[in-house]
């Protein structure tokens, strides 16, 4: 993207205003690459995730005035969405229990082992609907895992009142290994289970840490900022990174949150401020430690590395509220634009969403504005 004198004093004040060097700024506006649309979905679209071999798997929540809608999608074979697994688990309907079928499906992610790992809140949104729907059914609030092929359960993970208390609001996950880390949006707090043990735990729950930026400029309708929302477990697997959508980025050695004999005021205390962010819906983490933030406010992806160097990776006017990007295995970065600040919810008197709901993808090159790129936590593509 060349840059026109108007877009490089834009980049020097955006630049100034993050505290960057405007040069660095103006660099990576400069070498912003190019994105294509990699799929288009008719349902209301806020998470994105393939498998190594290249099937791509859509989340797909009952947002407020998009309730009809299947919660998890596959690509066909045509390059259409059809409903994932295709059966009861996307048929729920208000009256029902939810514990068998997908609610509100907040995230969807595939991790090294190709599965597809689906959370579930069990409920829909608290500033839209009635609590005899936004209040979660026993048994409804659920990590669920499921065969990419068939469509199969693998497990269902249920937590008691210990773990997800009246309020709280599961929102994504990274497994490694053995190991589960779930974000809590809706009280704030970090939850550990181990696939073997079945030992769970509930850390820092209610923890400034653990808890949003409160900016009454920044509130828009009826939409409630989630607390800490967005997660990644380091490739190695010893630092878990976390965040609100405000930010900042923190993060805690992970055999810290694993270990029950230090209790949460002990493990704050090892919280550090990774980075401050600009507002954000989603984020992907490669095997160098960048991290890929979807701006809210600025209508792009940009990349931070370990060290606090950041570049624009790509950026568009339709970019509407990115949200949950994903890093495929042959290294292309995975875009859905759920267009949210369009609907009735924050504050529009009518909708404004412009349909379908796209996802867009970049090709991620070695290296952009001087920053190295990795690869995809998850591996990489065969051959």
């Amino acid at each position: 993207m060349k840059l026109g004198r108007r877009t490089f004093m834009a980049a020097v004040g955006i630049a100034v205003a993050s505290g960057l060097n405007p040069t660095r700024r103006a660099m990576a506006e400069a070498n912003e690459l190019l994105h294509t649309v990699a799929a288009e979905v008719p349902w209301f679209c806020n998470q994105i995730a393939l498998t190594t071999s290249g099937d791509m798997f859509f989340g797909l929540p009952r947002y407020p005035d998009y309730d009809q809608t299947p919660s998890l999608a596959k690509r066909g074979s045509d390059g259409k969405p059809v409903a994932f697994p295709g059966n009861g688990w996307n048929e729920w309907k208000p009256g029902d229990d939810g514990r068998e079928s997908f609610v509100y499906v907040n995230s969807i992610h595939i991790f090294k082992d190709n599965t597809v790992w689906v959370v579930d809140q069990g409920a829909l949104r608290a500033d839209s609907y009635p609590p005899e729907l936004s209040e979660p059914r026993p048994g409804a609030q659920k990590l669920v895992q499921l065969d990419p092929d068939t469509g199969a359960v693998l497990q269902v993970l249920r937590f008691d009142e210990s773990i997800l208390p009246r309020g709280a609001k599961m929102n994504d996950l990274r497994v490694y290994g053995e190991h589960i880390y779930v974000t809590d949006s809706g009280l704030g707090a970090l939850i550990y289970h181990n696939l073997k043990s079945g030992q769970t735990l509930r850390r820092m729950s209610g923890f400034p840490q653990m808890q949003a930026k409160e900016d009454p400029k920044l509130q828009q309708g009826n939409h409630k900022t989630p607390k800490i929302d967005m997660i990644e477990v380091s490739q190695d697997g010893e630092w878990v990174f976390a965040a609100a959508p405000t930010g900042p980025f923190i993060k805690v050695k992970a055999s810290a949150v694993r270990d029950p004999s230090i209790d949460d005021e002990a493990l704050a205390s090892q919280v550090v401020e990774h980075a401050a962010i600009a507002r954000s819906g989603g984020c992907a983490l490669d095997t160098n430690g960048n991290l890929y933030l979807s701006e809210l406010d600025n209508k792009r992806v940009t990349v931070l590395t370990p060290d606090g160097l950041t570049a624009v990776v790509t950026s568009d006017e339709e970019f509407i509220s990115p949200d949950g990007s994903f890093i495929s295995a042959d290294r292309k970065l995975y875009i859905p634009v759920t267009q949210s600040r369009r609907t009735r919810l924050f504050g529009n008197k009518q909708d404004m969403v412009k349909r379908p709901w796209k996802i867009y993808v970049v090709d991620l090159p070695k290296e952009i504005a001087g920053i190295k790129l990795g690869n995809s936590l998850n591996g990489l593509k065969a051959g």
